[in-house]
């Protein structure tokens, strides 16, 4: 493989820090001393994006594991807000006075926020919990004729704008990820032709038509289409194979000195109450530590990338810093 450009190392490695947090950073939380309250009532969940994505599958585990281990009374309700990379659920949230709302989020909104130059930010929120971290995969219609990830290389390198990719939002995950391969095999990463969606599940139609060439989301949300055939994948991003697709290669197996995860977690409406805060840390603390959590990490091959309060909203402020810097490097935003 090519190596990159030295103008653009910087991306490389402020990315690969976030990996190495998510990795290496768990911790058992700040703050997540347990209270023995009764259960929250009247909770609910916004994935701010449509159904089918990461975001939406994250807030339907959620839901699931606070309601059978009795953490929340049920119903807890799961509701969506689409567009703009969750911009416009953020939105919602920060003029929300009902404290009984919690928002999954991640980097994907990170990226969503400085692609759209919103006036909301993540400031405008309560972080409660980082949650998770996620391998993304790279794959390719049945239809295309590249076999393999050398295959699309040589490719994209020929035709770097006529290679279309498509993934999740402007500014997220999918796309810095894109941006970095394209760093580490010799192609400018200002050519990358982007094409976001509100979320993984939206890419997938372009994927099967054709439209697109090459598509990257979380495993889980293409995996199914995977063990199918009806895409074939041909790297992962972590810096293991994916339980989910064990026989689909690291990009670091293939040659790409490169890892790298997704990473999702929860927040609240601004001006929280410490009290009620805190029974949203030991809350969701609680349910990490479940049985019932632990088997949705490994069933969707989550890596468990825990921190609660204030841990979890510094790192939120670095995702800003670094997040911003990637995308200034790939072109995506001045």
């Amino acid at each position: 493989m090519s190596r990159s450009n030295p103008r653009r190392r910087s991306l490389l490695v402020g990315a690969l820090a976030t990996a190495a947090v998510l990795v290496t950073g768990c911790s058992s939380g700040a703050g997540g001393g347990g209270s023995s309250g009764a259960p929250v009532t009247g909770l609910r969940i916004m994935a701010p994006a449509k159904p089918g994505g990461g975001w939406h599958q994250t807030a339907q585990s959620l839901q699931d594991v606070l309601q059978r281990d009795r953490l929340a009374a049920p119903p807890v309700q799961v509701y969506n807000v689409e567009g703009a990379g969750g911009v416009n659920g953020l939105g919602q949230l920060a003029g929300e006075k009902d404290d009984k709302v919690l928002m999954v989020m991640g980097q994907v909104m990170v990226g969503g926020i400085i692609s759209a130059n919103s006036q909301r930010t993540l400031k405008d929120t309560t972080p409660i919990a980082r949650l998770l971290g996620e391998s993304l995969v790279l794959v390719v219609p049945e239809s295309a004729p590249f076999r393999n990830l050398e295959q699309f290389l040589s490719a994209w390198r020929a035709d770097p704008k006529g290679t279309v990719i498509t993934g999740g939002s402007a500014g997220g995950a999918d796309q810095i990820l894109a941006g970095l391969i394209a760093d580490r095999v010799g192609i400018d990463p200002a050519q990358l032709n982007y094409v976001p969606n509100s979320g993984g599940g939206e890419s997938i139609p372009k994927l099967l038509s054709g439209e697109v060439k090459a598509g990257i989301s979380g495993v889980g949300e293409y995996k199914d289409l995977i063990r199918s055939g009806k895409l074939r994948a041909i790297a992962v991003s972590g810096q293991k194979r994916s339980n989910l697709v064990p026989d689909v290669k690291t990009l670091t197996e293939q040659g790409i000195a490169l890892s790298y995860l997704n990473w999702r977690g929860v927040v609240a409406r601004p001006g929280l109450s410490d009290s009620v805060k805190q029974q949203y840390i030991d809350m969701i603390k609680k349910m990490r530590d479940s049985a019932t959590w632990q088997q949705i990490l490994k069933s969707n091959d989550w890596e468990d990338s825990f921190a609660t309060g204030d841990e979890f909203a510094k790192f939120i402020e670095q995702e800003d810093i670094t997040v911003r810097k990637a995308l200034r490097e790939i072109g995506a935003v001045k």
